[in-house]
């Protein structure tokens, strides 16, 4: 069976096809766009007339994409910048009369689809961790193979941090102590509820993975170097003293970091700073199974 999946999310546009045969995952193809459907969206309220057109743009390169593979199901999924928006159902109208089917994921199954995907892929012997740094939400979900202890979607991504907290370009000193300080409260809690238990970290996302493109200077994106690729706290630390003290500018020249995420770096860099601070983490694994391939996942077992 031949899937295609596509996560329609606050930042970015994401399309995966895949063969399954066996109930084992080959991927043929993967791409992504950033397209901002959710920028603004918790200020205003509203998707932006801006970012559907540049999500229905993607979605149209995607489907012309997808006359090259004849996949037998193809899933579209859209996250949490349309849960958000009082005009969610006038985008996904447009994106029907693209001859789509769209579907408005639950919070919770998007993080347990996450979740599944890598403990089936990399078979932790103990405690596992997932996160999955967003746009507009984040995904924690933590427990081992024989179940999901907690799961929480907090209500913030690295585009909420950085339209909330980044008004100077580069950022002062306050600003990103004020977005840490947001960080570490929003994550105390789950600090709390799971104790001084050992467990490993699977990070997803766009963040992540730049990190890994950076730090290998990557002129184009390797997706078989990044997926179980070991980021440490310094890592996380080093780029984001180095990124968050430069203007956007000059974060552009940077290799490795894609254009569209010169700004929403930092925000991201500061999410794993204080996590790894605040949890005791030393490491993080890069994991490429996202939402995308959770999805394809989802649709073997139907």
């Amino acid at each position: 069976m031949r899937i295609a999946t596509i996560d329609v999310g606050t930042n970015s546009t994401r399309l995966l096809v895949a063969d399954v045969v066996n109930e084992e995952v080959k991927q043929l193809f993967k791409t992504g766009r950033v397209t901002r459907l959710g920028r603004g969206v918790k200020r205003s309220g509203r998707l932006s007339r801006e970012g559907i057109e540049e999500t229905l743009k993607a979605l149209r390169e995607f489907k012309d994409l997808l006359e090259n593979y004849s996949p037998d199901r193809v899933v579209v999924v859209t996250t949490e910048a349309a849960r958000l928006a009082e005009n969610s159902e006038e985008f996904l109208s447009r994106v029907r009369e693209l001859g789509f089917e769209i579907e408005l994921l639950p919070e919770r199954e998007e993080a347990e689809l996450v979740f599944r995907a890598n403990l089936l892929h990399f078979k932790p012997s103990g405690k596992a961790m997932t996160i999955d740094l967003g746009g507009g939400s984040t995904e924690i979900v933590f427990g081992d193979v024989n179940g999901i202890e907690l799961l929480r979607s907090l209500k913030f991504g690295v585009v909420f941090l950085y339209e909330s907290f980044l008004k100077s370009d580069p950022p002062e000193r306050g600003e990103l102590l004020s977005m840490e300080s947001f960080i570490e409260k929003e994550l105390k809690p789950i600090r709390e509820s799971i104790g001084n238990v050992g467990f490993e970290v699977y990070a997803v996302g766009g963040t992540i993975t730049s990190v890994v493109a950076m730090e290998e200077k990557m002129k184009v994106y390797r997706p078989e170097i990044v997926h179980g690729y070991t980021v440490t706290r310094e890592m996380v630390e080093k780029w984001y003293s180095r990124l968050s003290s430069i203007p956007s500018s000059e974060r552009k020249k940077v290799v490795g970091l894609e254009e569209g995420r010169v700004d929403v770096i930092v925000p991201g860099l500061a999410f794993f700073k204080v996590f790894c601070r605040l949890f005791g983490v030393e490491r993080l694994t890069v994991s490429e199974l996202g939402l995308l391939y959770g999805l394809v996942l989802r649709e073997v077992k139907k």
